[in-house]
């Protein structure tokens, strides 16, 4: 399933799991995706998941990540995020949590705009473009409120494709 997907784009997704685990969620759903993406976006998911370590030499390397969030916004949705999203007792990681529906509906659409746009790999701004245009989740809300359409997403896709 995740074959096309580019290494940051398979980070978040795991990152993704992990988040939905910890706050012992019964399914992976859409704003767990976007707490892992806007994480790294702003370059702060291995400290977030891994807070031990002090680098991972290979992540990182070749052309330099621009965020696409402000550091405000980015800040300001983790903080909404985390706060709308259910707690419970944490699952182990060992365990296998299950993608929720509406996070299906996501990969795919990120998977028809990738092929539309001739992109060899998904990247993160495919998924944040699919959960714009799948438009439910909370997360998406958020974003929207926060001045983030998919038109800005779309954007910066069809301009990180000309790089």
């Amino acid at each position: 399933m995740f074959d096309n997907f580019s290494t940051r784009a398979r980070l978040l997704v795991f990152a993704a799991r992990f988040k939905a685990g910890e706050r012992g969620a019964a399914m992976v759903d859409t704003d767990d995706l976007l707490v892992g993406l806007v994480l790294e976006d702003q370059g702060l998911l291995l400290k977030n998941l891994f807070p031990d370590v002090e680098e991972i030499a290979w992540v990182g390397k070749g052309q330099p990540h621009v965020p696409f969030f402000s550091h405000k916004v980015a800040e300001d949705l983790l903080t909404k995020l985390e706060k709308s999203l259910p707690q419970s007792q944490p699952v182990p990681e060992t365990t296998e949590i299950p993608l929720s529906s509406s996070l299906d509906r996501v990969f795919d659409l990120a998977k028809e705009l990738q092929s539309q746009l001739r992109h060899s790999h998904m990247e993160p701004l495919h998924l944040l473009a699919a959960i714009l245009k799948e438009d439910s989740s909370e997360g998406a809300k958020l974003l929207r409120r926060s001045g983030v359409t998919l038109e800005n997403v779309l954007s910066e896709l069809c301009r990180a494709g000309e790089d």
